[in-house]
């Protein structure tokens, strides 16, 4: 979605970075991937970018390997001696480029909950912050795919990113959306699917897009010239086998106790938890342990929070607990 939008700008006299740090395992690492994306984004040309190594990045040994591949010829490598110092020139680079340029700069980095896995994360995010925060033309577009470990980056008061910016709760696509995208999908292919049927795919999986498609996927190829009730079941089977590998990767770690509680939720408690009807149905133990159990299944991501009440993080986790 951000690459979309980044496209569509177009022209607006902005200029857009984007970074993917999921294989980022340091701080270090981080900066060399943000400072190729900055580097190879903002330049025009190869010799641009000799030109702005030189200038703003002169203190850091540089290498530069020429890759055969085209989509990606450049790969440049920060010979970090002095580590701390050469990733605060690489951290403010976007300003000094911004200001060379006169231009604002974007940067988007995805996949940014990663951070919190560096060792000594504390003290690399408190860099970031107070280096980003004095950034006059940048502006940071932090995004993730791992809800919990978002929110406890921004949400916590104890976190260097604590309202460092607006946060976004990207919203499901609504069905409305979803009816003429799907119908047009199946008519292309001289197949029927009525609206009905449409959302109850969706509601099936919560409108999760991913699981929206996927599951029409399946629904597809088991159907005929006109979808079948049948289809939709055999859908929901072959999605929920799919992802069993998966989801039980995701919870064999997990006691018993964290497991019941799971199927709580996977039935529809969403809170209440410590009440005596839903610990002794669920066998939760005691009130104070019932907390626990859910304080526990929030920070290992599989629940979270909304309107003060939980949610599965993944519903078709849902539909594997009860089969």
């Amino acid at each position: 979605m951000v690459k979309k939008v980044i496209k569509e700008s177009g022209n607006d006299g902005i200029s857009y970075v984007f970074a993917d740090i999921f294989k980022a395992k340091t701080s270090v690492e981080f900066c060399e991937i943000l400072g190729n994306a900055i580097l190879k984004q903002t330049s025009s040309a190869f010799e641009e970018i000799l030109s702005i190594t030189q200038r703003f990045l002169g203190r850091i040994n540089v290498g530069i390997n020429l890759s055969p591949d085209r989509a990606n010829p450049l790969k440049l490598q920060f010979g970090i001696g002095e580590e701390q110092k050469s990733m605060e020139e690489i951290l403010m680079l976007p300003q000094r480029i911004a200001e060379k340029k006169k231009t604002d700069i974007v940067i988007c980095i995805d996949e940014f909950q990663q951070i919190a896995e560096f060792e000594d994360s504390m003290t690399f995010q408190k860099q970031l912050r107070t280096i980003w925060q004095h950034q006059e033309n940048v502006t940071y577009c932090l995004f993730g795919s791992k809800r919990h470990m978002m929110e406890a980056l921004f949400d916590d008061e104890s976190k260097p990113f604590y309202k460092f910016g607006d946060i976004l709760y990207l919203k499901t696509i609504p069905l409305s959306y979803w009816i003429p995208f799907i119908s047009k999908k199946f008519s292309s292919a001289d197949k029927t699917i009525t609206d009905e049927q449409i959302k109850r795919i969706c509601e099936t999986v919560e409108y999760h897009s991913s699981y929206v498609q996927q599951l029409c996927w399946y629904v597809y190829l088991f159907s005929g010239s006109s979808v079948t009730e049948d289809d939709i079941e055999n859908g929901i089977q072959e999605l929920v086998e799919q992802n069993t590998a998966l989801f039980e990767s995701r919870t064999e770690n997990l006691t018993p106790l964290q497991m019941r509680f799971l199927r709580a939720v996977s039935d529809g408690i969403s809170d209440g938890f410590s009440t005596a009807n839903v610990i002794s149905k669920y066998k939760l133990g005691s009130s104070a342990g019932s907390v626990a159990t859910r304080k526990a299944m929030l920070e290992k991501g599989l629940v979270y929070l909304e309107d003060d009440r939980i949610k599965l993080s993944d519903p078709v986790l849902g539909l594997w607990m009860k089969m």
